[in-house]
């Protein structure tokens, strides 16, 4: 039998506007067992652990939180490890229904991914 929602995932409703995460690894690309692109293809997740408080975690980022880590410490997620991240929650829409996000903000980063750069993902 296939366990959905198993493992140590960090939650929208188990986080604060204003708590502080550190990346513990350097992440990966994972496919999801559940997810398929039109063309039949798996989707693809980017997968990182982070610290909070004395827990560790793992965390998807999406393209908005991953550019907004890209825009203070680059595209080489090796260099992330060690650096912290502030979360803010807001309601996003997902498949039509607004629900809480969590957005990822870098103290004194500026605001928004230089839109010269190329992002390879």
């Amino acid at each position: 039998m296939v366990m959905l929602g198993q493992g140590n995932w960090i939650k929208t409703a188990e986080v604060n506007n204003g708590d502080v995460i550190t990346f513990k690894t350097e992440g990966e690309w994972i496919e999801s067992t559940m997810y398929k692109y039109d063309d039949g293809n798996p989707k693809v997740d980017f997968v990182i652990k982070v610290g909070m408080g004395t827990e560790e975690k793992s965390m998807r980022l999406n393209k908005t939180n991953r550019d907004a880590v890209i825009a203070a410490y680059g595209k080489d997620t090796s260099k992330w490890v060690g650096k912290t991240a502030i979360i803010v929650k807001e309601k996003c829409l997902v498949a039509g229904v607004k629900r809480d996000c969590i957005t990822l903000e870098i103290e004194g980063a500026d605001k928004g991914v230089n839109q010269t750069d190329e992002i390879p993902f």
